[in-house]
């Protein structure tokens, strides 16, 4: 009886055990912005509520013996294979190459209130060195942070040096994944959080990667610093009986030399912008946002703006979960020549990959229209699915390229398609490390590109394996 009591014991011990293993589900997904990450939960294992990871050993780093000063490492490994054919239209010889991206951070707590964030990030591809994507190795974010709290609930956080900025959608201000080198900015910036509510102001100028090793200098305090400035500030929060969450921002920007259709000098521009984004019910999703300009290129005055819509319909009981979307987006061109005033948007600090991997086009004198289906097969597979439309929304304005680089001029043509862009993305999530991306897009070029020069239809094709620690 003693012996059966005994096993009896030891059996609902073990399932208590198990069942609790069994409970533990996942870490969180690694963040698009690794210095936002929290591995806090590892410094008491039997309250943590996750299984054990490899790199849980270097993700808390105890230095004291009140855990409260504690050291984190982290990292990425970015493969890719690019194919290219006809580069910007132009007929050029067909380009595969490889590319890769190497990062490398470490996150210091100092107590409650103090840290220190610092990376490093090599870039490299197999053909010539090119901008964003070649570098040999740089400090590409390293900034303190001093945080309190004001009132319970709420955080003030005050960051100085170079750090990611990103905002919204990143129409405006992005952080640039597509490219092996991500934009960061020699900044100062403060944020204030309670709840479902975010306030940031910030001033800080564009770090602009060479291709030496550590060839970048600190910019923010240097009035001879020729890279672009960027300041403002940026709310976001929610109102009591209304679906999703408002933002609504004003972004400074300042650029010594800046070209736009027939204008070329000084650039300070002024953008003042809302935008509305969440779900209705369990099936609609949404983004809309309008953004207005003003401020001076050289002697011309600036008035442009941007309008855009992003609607999705989620068909939840089907086993793919399918999801049809639509988007609709005007960006302002330059309407007349020669009359001092220039009504071309710019997308300041844009992700140069928004409409595609190839980086092919910006939104600058933009009309289009891209229907999309996004299905999920499983739990980890996503496909996503586009058929996009562009047309020059002034006929005496050009055609850009990112992030806001006229690329060909009007030279008085009236002809404004410029074509549209198939594309299909496949993502895989093995696990929390490992994922595997496919990006493939096709453009097609339109009536403008015909009469304005070259006009090859671009293929691009872009494999992506991430490791993420």
């Amino acid at each position: 009886m003693k012996t059966n009591t005994i096993i009896l014991v030891l059996l609902l011990i073990s399932s208590s055990v198990i069942a609790q293993e069994e409970e533990k589900k996942e870490a969180p997904k690694y963040s698009l912005f690794r210095a936002t990450e929290n591995y806090e939960y590892l410094k008491n294992e039997e309250s943590n509520p996750y299984e054990k990871d490899a790199f849980d050993p270097i993700k808390f780093i105890p230095l004291n013996s009140k855990k409260n000063v504690y050291l984190s490492i982290g990292g990425q490994i970015r493969p890719r294979l690019e194919v290219f054919s006809n580069r910007f239209w132009e007929g050029e010889e067909d380009e595969n190459f490889y590319s890769q991206r190497l990062a490398l951070h470490s996150n210091l707590v100092l107590g409650k209130h103090i840290r220190v964030f610092g990376e490093f990030y090599h870039g490299y591809t197999s053909h010539e060195e090119e901008f964003v994507e070649s570098d040999e190795l740089n400090v590409h974010q390293a900034f303190i942070e001093f945080k309190f709290s004001v009132s319970e609930g709420d955080n003030l956080s005050m960051l100085f040096g170079r750090q990611e900025l990103g905002f919204g959608a990143g129409r405006l201000v992005g952080f640039r994944e597509g490219p092996n080198i991500r934009r960061s900015f020699d900044a100062a910036r403060f944020v204030y959080a309670k709840e479902k509510t975010k306030l940031q102001a910030f001033y800080g100028k564009e770090v602009r990667p060479n291709f030496g090793a550590f060839d970048n200098d600190f910019s923010l305090f240097d009035s001879n610093a020729s890279n672009p400035s960027l300041w403002g500030l940026y709310s976001q929060f929610k109102i009591k009986g209304l679906n999703g969450l408002n933002e609504l921002y004003y972004l400074g920007f300042n650029s010594n030399q800046a070209t736009f259709n027939d204008v070329t000098g000084e650039e300070t521009r002024h953008s003042l912008g809302i935008r509305r984004f969440g779900r209705i019910g369990k099936r609609w999703r949404y983004n809309t946002a309008l953004t207005y300009q003003f401020g001076d290129i050289g002697d011309s005055s600036i008035g442009a703006f941007n309008i855009d819509t992003d609607w999705h319909y989620d068909l939840i009981n089907t086993a793919w979960k399918i999801s049809p979307g639509l988007k609709l987006e005007y960006t302002s061109g330059d309407e007349n020549i020669g009359d001092g005033k220039i009504n071309s948007f710019s997308p300041l600090f844009v992700n140069p990959a928004f409409y595609s991997l190839a980086a092919t086009i910006t939104p600058v004198n933009i009309i289009a229209i891209h229907p999309s289906v996004g299905m999920w097969p499983t739990e980890k597979l996503h496909l996503y699915a586009e058929w996009n439309f562009f047309w020059r929304a002034s006929e005496n304005d050009g055609l850009y390229q990112p992030p806001r680089f006229i690329r060909r001029p009007a030279n008085g043509l009236s002809e404004r398609g410029l074509g549209n862009q198939l594309g299909f993305q496949a993502s895989y999530e093995f696990n929390r490390h490992l994922s595997l991306d496919l990006d493939i897009s096709y453009f097609i070029a339109g009536e403008f590109q015909e009469a304005s020069g070259e006009a090859e239809n671009i293929f691009h094709l872009a494999p992506t394996l991430s490791y993420k620690f």
